[in-house]
């Protein structure tokens, strides 16, 4: 399920970092106003940023736009290692205040962040440059640490082989009616939620609702629906062993043959196929396949 996910301050600065050791990554399908940067080391499974779905490796750096809907998810390791993850979320407008505010150095690292609509995959040998500093940040504290976030930032615009998600443009700051749909939305894509009934949450017309949906989001009431049961479809086809029948049920298709049709459309290959292609990637690593973002 996408929720909404509410970032805090770090140490009285507009960043966070947050450093997780697990047994596996969880699917958790969320969005948030900050960037976020994610070095995952030892796992492979798989990375959602937004319409945009790939294996990820042993060593895995991508970056996250704001609003952007994403996550992570890896099965545990079959030699019981753990998994580790460095997230550092951030915001583009604290950057601008220390550009103006006596860093101007900062400044050509916020153009290259304004650019950014749905995400950054970085190459594996920038990644496997830059994730040994990234890697140690946790064991940093206050100025040493802020000190060495700046450093890692102003390096990401350095990678000239780094793929950039194709874009839906989402507005750093979306109208507050479409923000109230899409939060209901992303609770109920699951059941036959309605245009109207979305309308009403967010307290105007079907017709705004429409525009705000194509002005802002660069897509429609549908396409978001789709996009939503589609990415958890695929959360059920790699975590579970069930079969296509029930994996379109569960998310929201009550017709297997439309399932079918849309995710072959969106995904670019059947859900038997996917499942069976995650396998054999999973198997290729040493990973165990099922039940387990």
């Amino acid at each position: 399920m996408l929720i909404r996910e509410w970032i805090g301050n770090s140490q009285g600065h507009a960043w966070r970092l947050n450093h997780h050791v697990a047994e596996h990554i969880a699917f958790n399908f969320h969005f948030h106003p900050e960037y976020e940067l994610t070095l995952t080391l030892g796992a492979g499974g798989q990375r959602h940023i937004g319409h945009d779905i790939e294996s990820i490796t042993e060593c895995d750096l991508a970056l996250v736009a704001p609003n952007q809907p994403h996550s992570w998810q890896a099965p545990a390791r079959s030699d019981g290692a753990a998994l580790e993850l460095q997230v550092v979320l951030f915001r583009l407008d604290w950057l601008v205040a220390l550009t103006e505010h006596g860093m101007p150095e900062l400044r050509h690292l916020c153009q290259w962040l304004a650019q950014i609509r749905q995400g950054v995959v970085f190459s594996p040998a920038f990644t496997q440059l830059l994730a040994p500093r990234l890697a140690r940040l946790h064991e940093l504290t206050g100025v040493k640490r802020l000190i060495a976030v700046l450093d890692i930032l102003s390096e990401l615009e350095k990678d000239r082989a780094a793929r950039f998600i194709d874009a839906q443009v989402v507005q750093l700051d979306p109208d507050r009616r479409l923000m109230k749909a899409m939060a209901h939305l992303q609770v109920n894509y699951l059941r036959a939620v309605s245009l109207a009934e979305l309308a009403e949450v967010a307290a105007c017309s079907v017709t705004t609702l429409k525009r705000l949906f194509a002005q802002q989001m660069k897509s429609s009431f549908s396409q978001e629906v789709l996009r939503l049961r589609i990415a958890h479809a695929c959360h059920l086809l790699l975590t579970t062993d069930r079969g296509i029948d029930w994996v379109a049920m569960q998310s929201g298709y009550a017709c297997l043959s439309h399932f079918y049709q849309q995710f072959s459309a969106r995904i670019g290959q059947t859900p038997s196929a996917f499942r069976r292609q995650a396998k054999i990637r999973t198997n290729a690593t040493g990973k165990p396949n099922a039940n387990r973002p």
